[in-house]
């Protein structure tokens, strides 16, 4: 039987500045309206690429011609106020900008229930489905809860990890939660930032590609040429740097060099800002 998750994972939770019980969470205030969103990752009491995430949430109000009405500062200075309230240092913080049809505006933070990789995962990879579907202004990062629903049924049912969203042409653009790259050739694959939601973890890839000299190639990758790919990955906020085992019934290689370097590279620069 499929479990109906709670937005609000933690006791207490941030609405408009006022700390509040999480029984009285208003989901209306989330899925009602538009929202736009990021998720943060919580690591050892400290917000990993906060300032990254902070960039991108306002820079999503601004293409969506949304005037903040809250600071990036205001922001930090709540989501300590929630870590502290709730004592607790592990966990994901999802930081909603709502506006309600009636044109009134609400900021919320919260913790979110999470699922992150096991140990196994990292080792022996994950499987992933294909899901059809196509993002509209992908650069904004907006709350859609009926897609979000329907992604999880689809998941629970295959009994997959994640899903590689592929549009009409057949090509993988990311995956629901994640960012996609793939190795062939010895070189790296990723879509181009026009077709998806740039990913904080897909940025540090990037650099990290670039201070290996790997080359990257920027293109849609087709769901043909899956068989043929030495390697798929994911990059996100609670995934980090992911193999993927298996793309429906398409076997892939995870133990690859060149996706263990990057792996290797990553926990590097997490321990640098964390640090």
């Amino acid at each position: 039987m499929r479990a109906v998750m709670k937005e609000c994972a933690r006791p207490y939770y941030l609405f408009d500045g006022e700390v509040r019980e999480c029984p009285s969470f208003d989901e209306n205030f989330v899925h009602k309206g538009t929202s736009l969103y990021e998720v943060v990752r919580l690591m050892g009491g400290r917000f990993l690429f906060l300032e990254d995430h902070l960039d991108r949430l306002l820079n999503s109000l601004n293409i969506a011609g949304i005037q903040s009405w809250i600071n990036a500062t205001g922001i930090r200075e709540t989501l300590h106020i929630l870590v502290d309230k709730n004592r607790i240092s592990e966990g994901n913080v999802k930081i909603v900008m709502n506006l309600q049809e009636d044109g009134s505006r609400h900021y919320l933070a919260y913790f979110v229930y999470h699922r992150y990789p096991s140990s196994r995962d990292y080792n022996q990879g994950v499987r992933v489905i294909t899901y059809p579907f196509e993002r509209i202004d992908p650069n904004k990062k907006i709350w859609r809860p009926e897609f979000r629903r329907h992604v999880a049924d689809t998941l629970y049912d295959a009994g997959a990890f994640e899903a590689l969203l592929m549009d009409s042409g057949k090509c993988i653009t990311e995956a629901s939660k994640a960012n996609v790259f793939a190795i062939q050739g010895g070189h790296v694959i990723t879509p181009q930032e026009a077709v998806i939601l740039p990913g904080i973890t897909r940025h540090y890839v990037l650099e990290i590609c670039h201070e290996l000299s790997l080359e990257v190639t920027r293109k849609k990758i087709s769901f043909d040429e899956i068989p043929d790919l030495e390697g798929l990955f994911l990059t996100g906020t609670s995934l980090h740097v992911l193999p993927v085992s298996r793309v429906n019934d398409h076997p892939l290689q995870v133990k690859h060099p060149v996706l263990t370097e990057i792996m290797n590279n990553f926990q590097q620069v997490i321990n640098k800002h964390l640090n």
